[in-house]
């Protein structure tokens, strides 16, 4: 084989590897965008040898504006091994991490945890708690993210008015308030979340699953 014949062969190679990386990384990435929205797909190793196998050892999935459930702004950042992409794409583990930010939280315990009024959320770290400013900074509620059913639930820590601490009733309105909104978490999926460490980027979810199967969407 001459030398033009060799270059010709690599150049045809790695383009069909470009080729089937994009088409299958975009195929994963479409099976998963019902359930967590826009993300991107990096499959590990030659994808020209996974797609003849059926299965990639790793694959990456990251995404900057994630949704979950009720919950939309999150950063993913996920480590799929054994991934079949033969018939419908199944994931043989699944682990990872998934981050909220503080403004990302206050959108979401805003609209879901009706009669407190968030208007923001600052990170506690060395106390593992959020601080959620109400009714337009008139008093605050600390809570606690806890583990619940392998969802975030919150527990109250604190509640002041004017600085002062709340009253007994509007105590029970805050945690009757909390517990409305953990109740609205949608049905445990497959996905669940393991821990929770509250740092200075947001509430950090360790998130696990095994034999995952991601079934067609209308994407």
């Amino acid at each position: 084989m001459t030398a033009a014949a060799v270059v010709l062969v690599v150049l045809l190679a790695g383009t069909a590897e470009l080729v089937v990386r994009g088409l299958v990384g975009e195929r994963l990435s479409g099976r998963l965008r019902a359930r967590i929205g826009v993300n991107q797909v990096h499959l590990g190793g030659s994808a020209l040898l996974g797609l003849a196998r059926g299965r990639f050892d790793r694959v990456t999935v990251t995404g900057e504006d994630a949704r979950l459930g009720r919950l939309t702004g999150a950063a993913v950042d996920l480590r799929l091994t054994d991934v079949d992409v033969r018939g419908t794409p199944r994931v043989g583990r699944l682990r990872g991490r998934i981050t909220v930010s503080a403004d990302a939280l206050a959108r979401s315990l805003g609209q879901g945890a009706q009669g407190l009024a968030v208007s923001g959320v600052s990170t506690d770290p060395a106390h593992g708690t959020l601080v959620l400013s109400v009714h337009g900074g008139l008093g605050t509620v600390t809570v606690r993210p806890l583990l619940r059913d392998g969802w975030a639930a919150f527990g109250l820590v604190d509640a002041r008015v004017l600085g002062q601490p709340a009253p007994a009733g509007v105590v029970g309105a805050i945690e009757e308030a909390l517990r409305e909104q953990s109740a609205r978490q949608p049905a445990p999926g497959p996905v669940k979340v393991t821990a929770l460490d509250v740092t200075s980027a947001g509430l950090v979810g360790t998130v696990r699953a095994d034999d995952v199967r991601f079934g067609r969407t209308a994407n």
